[in-house]
C-alpha cells in the first residue's frame, strides 16, 4: 500500500514537470514589427451563427452561446493581410489602455507612430480567428476569460462633459478596465488580446456606413458582445469613459518574396510564379 504522503509528494512533483499551457500567441512575423501580429485570411462581409442561449435584458435580447462550429459566411470577402498590435493604445503589455479617445484622435495617434486605425474587417478577422468563432474565444459567453463581466455604473454626463479636473475624476470613478494582457485567455487565434471586453475600439468603417469611424469589442461592461456586433452611432469627434482603440499597418515584404521578385517573380518555396491564375 503506498503511503498517502509519499503519494501527494509523488503527484506534486509529477504537476511541477507537467509542461506550461500553451502560450495563444503565435509568436512574431517577420513582416511585422515585434509589437505587433501578422493577421492574414479571407473575410467575409455577413457571418450567421445560431444562438442557442438568447438572454433578455430589458428591450434588448443578447445571446450568451452559439452552436458550436456551425457559421455560415455570405456577402462580399476581402482579402486581408494586416499588421495588427497586439494590445490596445498605447500597445504596451501591462499598460493602462487610453480611453476618452474619439476617432479623430486615434487617427492621429497611429499616424505619428507610422501607422493607421484598423479597418472594421481586419478587426473582425482578427477577432474571430480561421475558425470564424462568434466570440474571440469560442463560443459561450465566459465573463472570466476576458476583462467583460463588471457591474455597469451610472455615468455623471454633466461631470464627464466638464473639462480639466471635474472631467477626469468621473473618468477615474467610472474606469474597470484592467492593464492590457491582464487576461491571458483573452486573445484570438493572431495573438491579439482583449478585443472583447476592456474599452471599446474604434475603427475604421467599412463602406455605406454613416461615420468614418465605428467603435467594436464592448468595454468592460458587456460580456455578450463578440467578433460582430458594430457601433457606428458615433460621429469622428465622440469621446466616452470607455472608447479607445488600436493601431494597423501594411506588412513589410519577407526576404522569401523579395527574393522572388528579384528573380523575376518565381516563388522561391517551388520555383512557380508568385501569381497564379
Amino acid at each position: 500500500m503506498i503511503d498517502p504522503l509519499l503519494g501527494l509528494g509523488a503527484l506534486a512533483l509529477a504537476m511541477l514537470s507537467l509542461p506550461a499551457a500553451p502560450s495563444l500567441d503565435p509568436g512574431p512575423s517577420a513582416a511585422c514589427p515585434a509589437d505587433m501580429r501578422l493577421v492574414t485570411g479571407t473575410h467575409h462581409d455577413d457571418v450567421q451563427h445560431v444562438c442557442v442561449e438568447p438572454v433578455k435584458s430589458g428591450k434588448a435580447t443578447h445571446c450568451f452561446a452559439y452552436w458550436e462550429g456551425i457559421t455560415a459566411e455570405e456577402g462580399p470577402t476581402t482579402e486581408i493581410s494586416v499588421c495588427m498590435d497586439q494590445f490596445e493604445a498605447p500597445n504596451q503589455r501591462g499598460a493602462k489602455p487610453l480611453v476618452m479617445q474619439s476617432f479623430e484622435m486615434a487617427t492621429a495617434w497611429c499616424a505619428a507612430r507610422g501607422k493607421r486605425v484598423c479597418a472594421e474587417q481586419e478587426w473582425e478577422l482578427a477577432c474571430e480567428g480561421p475558425e470564424r468563432r462568434p466570440l474571440v474565444y469560442g463560443w459561450r459567453v465566459d465573463r472570466a476569460v476576458c476583462n467583460s463581466g463588471k457591474a455597469w455604473r451610472q455615468v455623471d454626463e454633466r461631470k464627464l462633459g466638464a473639462s480639466g479636473e471635474v472631467a477626469q475624476r468621473e473618468v477615474e470613478r467610472l474606469w474597470q478596465g484592467a492593464p492590457s494582457g491582464s487576461y491571458p485567455g483573452c486573445a484570438s487565434a493572431f495573438g491579439i488580446f482583449d478585443m472583447m471586453g476592456n474599452v471599446e475600439e474604434w475603427v475604421a468603417s467599412r463602406r455605406g456606413r454613416r461615420w468614418p469611424g465605428a467603435l467594436m469589442g464592448g468595454f468592460w461592461a458587456k460580456p455578450w458582445t463578440g467578433c460582430r456586433g458594430t457601433n457606428d452611432a458615433h460621429d469622428p469627434k465622440f469621446v466616452f469613459y470607455e472608447t479607445g482603440f488600436r493601431c494597423c499597418a501594411d506588412p513589410r515584404p519577407t526576404a522569401a518574396k523579395t527574393s522572388a521578385a528579384g528573380r523575376g517573380g518565381e516563388d522561391e518555396r517551388d520555383g512557380l510564379p508568385a501569381t497564379r491564375p
